[in-house]
């Protein structure tokens, strides 16, 4: 799932959805809404996905920070802090 194509395809659909109003066309209208509401339902969830994977790798960051301090191994505690902010970052791309 992609969020970008989940975009392009609720804005086809507005799209479709405006013209078959301007027309009088009812079921391009109808056609526009139903793409512009699956395109909006895919982005989110997408947007799920990407949350999910960032608190996975928030969780695996902050477990290799633990680890590496507790045994004295900086490199260990640097990856897990770079973990970390690599999962907090995708999370916050994908929070409302």
């Amino acid at each position: 799932m992609d969020k970008v194509n989940a975009n392009i395809k609720s804005a086809t659909g507005a799209v479709k959805e405006n013209v078959g109003s301007a027309f009088g066309n009812e079921q391009m209208q109808a056609e526009g809404k139903a793409t512009r509401t699956e395109g909006n339902a895919e982005y989110k969830k997408a947007q799920a996905e990407g949350y999910a994977q960032g608190a996975g790798e928030k969780l695996k960051g902050n477990v290799k920070d633990t680890v590496g301090s507790a045994v004295g191994n900086e490199q260990m505690e640097a990856e897990g802090k770079a973990g970390r902010a690599k999962g907090d970052a995708r999370m916050s791309a994908n929070s409302n």
